[in-house]
């Protein structure tokens, strides 16, 4: 969470010193550990803070903890009870007696678990403290009007800042290559120079004591061959690409503007563009193996609906069409739409004490949902059932309790320990919440143990994952449901079996699930527990296990009463993007804090998850168990992949066809296992903390459809994209809408904003933002496909243009002794790579096309060629350096060869090799251009023709130089019938072999890219024939119907 990108550390808050004792105004970056810290409604929490006091009676309050996890929902916080009884009304202090406060904060070490916090205050008896206690920096209050709480961690401890990766420069992989090639090309330059300086020393020695009239004997062999070794530097030092770097960023700047002005990836609704932030990976895009992505608000639109429901075993399916047993055939958009038959159940008087009511009075009460009036924002004790507006913690609470409304069941009034619900058949029912048993993902379910204040009848509610509750319920309770791959027990009541049947119907179609039982029990039995549970919370030696026990001891012999199905609205277009990239050969991995249930359910909405997939779920609560799950799974996924192997080699056709799949080099299909990983924060931690369970885990996670990390933090989820990453050594994509998703971002090769409900931070700290997912499928198969090979083949380019210049330099040498002179003027030696064949690879880089857009949508797999870095290879690199040679050596020994023993000067000799070699690159770049448009047309003949004009004009001019004179050379050279043959013949000479080559490649091996070349060129010209057969028809037409 890069809070320090708002200047956080400037911020202002009220605090109090242990020295002051009073609150003043005080900047962030002084708070310091044991301050007292007021925050008022809407302000964020400035350092981690133990919640002492709310301005609320029943001392909780609200935060939004977005900026962690992302979630926009309010989540419920409550004030150390035995500190909120201290208030006062003394106006220097609040309402907070300060002085009334003894002991001491006994806590953890600071650390990045942003869902762990526990301790106790040693006072005169010992407090408990967990993370329900806790307000974390950068949460924003609401629904509150103020609070006070102790800092327990500040600064750089606190788990928003531990959970921060920091920034970091990104570079793109090609960039990377062509440093390792740039460095060849210095060995190769100074391999160069030493073979010119010893070929000087040689020469020199050799005229020692010759009377050679031009040759003037001023140092010795050596000393020569030293001093002409720098001259060398100086005249090669061409072959060093800085113009590479330059023209490199010049095209990546013109690409981010084609890639922003992309109409495709604008998003009206909400009126945001595309836009690039990062100018220097737009190749990256066209390379990556691996996507991890957010859910909640990245895959989701956050928005989720209350959509059938199982009471008593009675399926009420509102309007869903359960007959068709696909996932893809949910696309409910539609909000609530009310059950006819469940109405005319509510109205039956006999459903006041039945199932039904229990149903909606389990949704109404076990929750954690926040209570408001319309056009405001504070919490009141009654409201009008009309009036009342829920802020509730998660998405699916919210669809639940709006559920609850439609049905007449109205939760008009909730506190710590009290909530009123309006039913439709005895009005409002008041009732006392004598305790709540938060969510856990160990339990997977959250309890309410509730007191009618009519009837004084205590019951408890629990809702949660359908293998919690009917493990826990009492006919079941040491069995597992059928959904769990159990058999039920002789004596499983029919309305158990027929609901389970209920929840796998929900589950084909994708939809959240959850089951709702109750409890009736005693007080005896209630005060019993509650005695054991106290003792559990103020213990300090294993205490989540004495927890764990303790509750289970009263979350039994349950009684089933039915079970929801809530769709999770996906954004449009997200299936079918995460098809779409599988189909690319994408991993697609999704990390999100979600609990597992929700994760899983999106997963099969999304079509990451699939009913027939075999789901492996690892839950390990320690290191051991953790190993021995891995072990177990590669041990099956091996005798799998070995019966695959067998089956494969004997159902395998004796013609096979080949497809385009296999023309690409390899399956781009899924992996032959049709399995899906899933993976809790725990069992992550374990993971990432032993090197062998690494590895066992990327062995397992790559014969995997899909892998889903539940309940990970935001450092976790950086973890992983480097765990993958670094030990597979692949390019990675994170996605993310969220502050909980930038060190992920940052930590990937390529980071994606999403520009969604959740801040900006993720977008600042991208690399790329956008409005929606789908946007993700045109930005990798189209913009990075054409990024990549534009880019890598202007490289390679580049490098051959300047090897092949200085190599004509070179060849001149072999004939004057290695003297380091040059037969090119030194004007037309700068500007060759300045001027003369600058532009037009820039255009190219720019505007070049090898397949259409609409083409690398519809046949995925055409992105392969950049994630196997077909295209900048260094068997490429290398061939690539002997054209540039055999190219450098027709140019200058065919000119070489002309003018041999004529009486053509150096001056005129230098006028026609730089011609050549100018004609020469260039048409070889036309060789390569494979989209042609008027300004490629331009730019490409129009630098040829800006070289003769160019010289045309110098060399009219005397320029009075005293190495080599140009004056009217050009002219005269112009008029030697050799000058225009050398012209002529040499590109022709130089340019054959490659042309030949292409010719047998396309005719006889052809690429994939190059086949769809073939069909997009025969498409095209079908497609001009039919128009052009339209248009003359409708000329001959047209004289009848005038």
């Amino acid at each position: 969470m890069q809070i320090y990108l708002y200047n956080a550390c400037n911020k202002r808050t009220r605090a109090c010193g242990r020295e002051t004792r009073s609150f003043e105004v005080v900047q962030w970056k002084d708070v310091r550990l044991g301050d007292f810290v007021e925050v008022l409604c809407d302000a964020q929490i400035p350092a981690d803070i133990l919640l002492l006091q709310s301005s609320d009676t029943g001392g909780v309050c609200y935060i939004e903890t977005a900026t962690l996890d992302g979630e926009t929902n309010l989540k419920q916080r409550q004030a150390v009870l035995q500190t909120h009884q201290h208030q006062s009304t003394a106006e220097d202090v609040g309402f907070f007696e300060l002085d009334a406060l003894h002991g001491e904060v006994y806590c953890e070490q600071p650390h990045e678990k942003i869902y762990e916090f526990n301790g106790y205050i040693a006072a005169e008896e010992h407090v408990p403290i967990t993370r329900s206690n806790l307000l974390l920096r950068s949460c924003v209050l609401r629904n509150t009007a103020s609070v006070i709480g102790l800092v327990v961690y500040a600064g750089h401890e606190t788990k928003a800042f531990l959970n921060n990766s920091g920034p970091r420069y990104k570079r793109s992989q090609l960039e990377k290559d062509i440093n390792i090639d740039v460095i060849a090309q210095v060995v190769i330059l100074i391999a160069l120079c030493l073979i010119g300086a010893i070929g000087n020393g040689v020469w020199s020695d050799m005229q020692v004591g010759v009377n050679t009239p031009y040759f003037i004997q001023r140092f010795s062999p050596a000393t020569s061959g030293f001093i002409t070794f720098w001259s060398f530097i100086i005249l090669l030092q061409v072959i060093i690409p800085i113009s590479l770097y330059v023209s490199m960023e010049i095209v990546k700047f013109a690409q981010v503007y084609f890639i922003n002005w992309d109409i495709s990836m604008y998003h009206k609704a909400t009126d945001t563009p595309f836009q690039c932030r990062a100018l220097n990976i737009n190749e990256d895009l066209g390379q990556i193996a691996y996507v991890f992505s957010d859910k909640t608000g990245t895959l989701t639109e956050n928005d989720m609906v209350f959509r059938c429901c199982s009471i008593g075993g009675v399926n009420y399916a509102h309007s869903v069409n359960f007959g068709s047993t696909a996932e893809s055939q949910v696309s409910l958009k539609a909000p609530l739409v009310v059950d006819n038959a469940l109405s005319d159940a509510l109205l039956d008087p006999s459903t006041r004490m039945d199932c039904v009511e229990d149903f909606f009075l389990n949704i109404a009460l076990c929750n954690t949902v926040v209570i408001a009036s319309k056009g405001t924002h504070h919490t009141l004790d009654t409201i009008l059932p009309e009036d009342v507006v829920y802020e509730a913690e998660s998405p699916d609470e919210a669809a639940l309790i709006e559920a609850a409304r439609a049905y007449g069941y109205i939760l008009t009034a909730k506190s710590q320990h009290s909530a009123t619900v309006h039913t439709p058949h005895r009005g409002p029912i008041r009732f006392k919440i004598l305790k709540t048993l938060e969510f856990d993902s160990v339990r997977k379910c959250m309890s309410v143990v509730v007191q009618e204040v009519d009837t004084n009848r205590l019951v408890l509610y629990s809702k949660g994952a359908d293998s919690t509750i009917y493990r826990n319920l009492s006919r079941h309770q040491s069995g597992l449901p059928l959904l769990s791959g159990q058999h039920k027990m002789a004596d499983s009541d029919p309305k158990e079996i027929v609901t389970e049947q209920h929840l796998s119907m929900y589950s084909r179609l994708g939809l959240r699930t959850l089951c709702l039982a109750k409890r009736v029990i005693s007080k005896e039995e209630y005060q019993k527990w509650l005695h054991s549970y106290t003792q559990a919370q103020l213990s300090v030696v294993n205490k989540e296990d004495l927890l764990s026990e303790s509750v289970r001891g009263i979350e039994r012999q349950l009684e089933l009463l039915g079970a929801t199905g809530i769709e999770d609205r996906l954004q449009d277009g997200v299936p079918e993007t995460i098809e779409g990239l599988r189909i690319a050969g994408v991993n697609v991995w999704v990390l999100t804090g979600d609990k597992q249930e929700t994760a899983i359910s999106v997963g099969h909405s999304s079509k990451l998850l699939s009913v027939d997939m075999d789901i492996m779920v690892l839950n390990a609560t320690s290191q051991e168990s953790c190993m021995e799950m891995l072990m177990s799974r590669r041990e099956e996924i091996n005798q799998q992949l070995a019966s695959h192997s067998r089956s494969s080699v004997q159902s395998s056709p004796r013609h096979p066809l080949l497809s385009l799949h296999s023309v690409l080099g390899g399956s781009v299909s899924a992996p032959p296992l049709n399995r899906a990983l899933v993976l809790d924060g725990l069992t992550i931690e374990h993971i990432l903390s032993h090197k062998a369970m690494r590895a066992t885990l990327l062995e397992i996670a790559k014969h995997c459809r899909s892998v889903l990390c539940c309940r990970v933090t935001p450092l976790q989820k950086a973890e992983v994209v480097r765990l993958v990453k670094e030990d597979l050594g692949v390019m990675t994509l994170a996605v993310g809408d969220g502050a909980n998703d930038v060190s992920m971002i940052q930590t990937a090769n390529v980071g994606v904003g999403v520009a969604g409900r959740e801040g900006n931070q993720a977008v600042i700290a991208s690399d790329f933002s956008m409005a929606r997912f789908r946007f993700l499928e045109r930005l990798l198969l189209v913009h990075g496909h054409w990024c990549y090979s534009r880019l890598a083949n202007m490289m390679l380019y580049i490098f051959y243009k300047n090897v092949a210049f200085a190599a004509v330099l070179f060849w001149y040498q072999l004939f004057n002794g290695f003297s380091a002179s040059t037969p090119i003027d030194g004007v037309n030696l700068i500007i060759f790579n300045l001027i003369y064949t600058s532009l037009p690879i820039l255009v190219v880089a720019i505007a070049d096309q090898d397949l259409h857009a609409e083409t690398l949508l519809r046949d995925k797999c055409y992105y392969r060629q950049g994630q196997q870095s077909r295209v900048y290879t260094r068997w490429r690199f290398w061939l690539t350096m002997l054209d540039a040679l055999y190219e450098s050596a027709v140019v200058f020994f065919i000119a070489y060869g002309v003018y041999f023993n004529t009486d053509v000067g150096v001056a005129e000799f230098g006028v026609v090799i730089n011609f050549s070699i100018v004609i020469t690159t260039s048409l070889h770049l036309a060789l390569e251009t494979l989209h042609w448009t008027w300004v490629h047309h331009l730019i490409l003949w129009g630098s040829i023709v800006l070289t003769f004009t160019f010289n045309m004009i110098y060399m009219a001019i005397d320029t009075k130089q005293s190495i080599i004179d140009t004056y009217w050379v050009l002219y005269m050279a112009a008029t030697n019938t050799a000058y225009w043959f050398v012209l002529l013949i040499t590109p022709i000479i130089a340019l054959l072999p490659r042309l030949v080559a292409k010719v047998i490649e396309q005719e006889w091996f052809p690429s994939c890219v190059q086949q769809a070349r073939a069909l997009e060129g025969r498409s095209s010209r079908y497609q001009g024939r039919l128009l052009g057969r339209a248009f003359s028809q409708g000329l001959c037409a047209q004289p009848h119907t005038a």
